[in-house]
C-alpha cells in the first residue's frame, strides 16, 4: 500500500510539472507585416495586414508591434557676429487607428544640439557658422495587446484589416542672438500583428 502511495504521489507531482509544458507546446503563432515607404514628416498612410484564418485554430492573442525609421536634416547658420550653441527639440507622435477605438501610439521627443562659430558672411548652411546634415533620430518601439480579437478574425479567406498611419512631428529652433534653419524630417515605418493560436485537436479532425 505504501509503495502505491508513493507511485500516485509521483504521478500526480508529473502531471502537474508537464501538464504546462503541453499547453505551451500547442500554442503556435504566426506573424504579419506591411510597411509604410519613407516620406517627409507629416504624412497620412495605412498598413494592410491579413486578418486570422480561423480554420488555423482558435485564436487566443493578438498582439501589434510598430516600428518608425526617423531621420532628420539639420539645416543651421548662425547670422549673428558671436559664436553660439543652438537646440533644436523634434516632438509629435505616431497613431495607428485600430478598430474598437483602440489605438497603437509612439510618442516622438529628441533633442539635437551643437555650436557654431560667429557668421561668415554667406547663408550657405556651410562654413563654421553654418551646419547641413543628416542624422538618425532614435525612437523605441511601440507595442500592444488587442482586447477585442473579433477584430482581427477572418470572416472570409483573404479577409485583411486596414489600419489608418499618421505620423505629426514639430521642431523648436532655440539659439542666442540671430540664426536661421530647422530639420527636415522623414520617415518610413513597419506594424507587424502577432496571432497567437491553439491548432485544432485531433478531436476536431485533425490541424487543419
Amino acid at each position: 500500500m505504501k509503495l502505491l502511495k508513493e507511485f500516485l504521489y509521483k504521478t500526480v507531482i508529473f502531471f502537474v510539472f508537464i501538464s504546462p509544458c503541453l499547453l505551451s507546446a500547442s500554442a503556435e503563432r504566426v506573424d504579419y507585416c506591411d510597411s509604410i515607404p519613407e516620406d517627409f514628416a507629416g504624412w497620412n498612410s495605412s498598413v494592410s495586414l491579413p486578418k486570422f484564418d480561423p480554420e488555423m485554430g482558435t485564436l487566443t492573442a493578438v498582439d501589434l508591434l510598430c516600428i518608425l525609421n526617423l531621420s532628420g536634416q539639420v539645416l543651421m547658420e548662425n547670422t549673428n557676429p558671436l559664436p553660439g550653441n543652438f537646440t533644436i527639440s523634434l516632438s509629435g507622435a505616431l497613431t495607428g487607428e485600430l478598430p474598437s477605438s483602440e489605438n497603437i501610439y509612439m510618442p516622438i521627443n529628441h533633442i539635437i544640439e551643437g555650436n557654431l562659430s560667429g557668421y561668415d558672411g554667406a547663408s550657405d548652411y556651410k562654413g563654421a557658422s553654418g551646419l547641413n546634415s543628416t542624422e538618425s533620430v532614435p525612437t523605441d518601439e511601440a507595442s500592444m495587446s488587442i482586447s477585442n480579437l473579433e477584430d482581427f478574425l477572418a470572416g472570409a479567406p483573404g479577409e485583411r484589416i486596414t489600419v489608418p498611419v499618421r505620423l505629426e512631428i514639430g521642431s523648436l529652433v532655440k539659439m542666442p542672438g540671430n540664426s536661421m534653419g530647422g530639420v527636415i524630417s522623414k520617415a518610413g515605418a513597419k506594424i507587424c500583428v502577432f496571432y497567437t493560436y491553439g491548432a485544432s485537436s485531433a478531436e476536431d479532425g485533425g490541424i487543419k
